[in-house]
């Protein structure tokens, strides 16, 4: 098996709508068509490519995978302009942590989402890694 990619991520809330406009508005991803699914949600793209999957939490609190303990620890999102990005989540008031990676031109910004899921932007110049 070789793994090409990652594909998305799916996020449980209370509130769709307002996790639709965080990843619209502060993130800038598009919302976009989302096959009939037993629960509300919304897909959030990047171009033609829904990488960010939204949905009600379940009754139970019981993740997809079945198990109320599953746990991630942030997803990251690529991008282009650090400066920009940056700007953007202080317009909107957003905490945000900013790490320098050491021995390296790699930037990051740390910050919550709606929900507390931790978020990354990553920016990666060519040949940084």
């Amino acid at each position: 098996m070789q793994v090409e990619a990652l594909d998305h991520v799916n996020i449980e809330t209370d509130d769709v709508d307002r996790s639709a406009e965080f990843y619209e508005h502060v993130i800038g991803l598009k919302p976009g068509r989302r096959p009939e699914f037993d629960r509300p949600g919304h897909w959030m793209y990047i171009g033609d490519h829904p990488i960010v999957h939204i949905i009600e939490r379940h009754p139970d609190n019981a993740m997809l995978t079945g198990s109320k303990d599953a746990a991630i620890s942030h997803f990251s999102m690529r991008i282009k302009d650090f400066e920009d990005a940056q700007t953007r989540l202080d317009s909107f008031k957003i905490k945000y942590r900013r790490n320098d990676v050491a021995g390296s031109t790699m930037r990051q910004l740390f910050f919550d989402d709606p929900d507390g899921v931790l978020v990354e932007l990553i920016h990666i110049p060519d040949g940084a890694r």
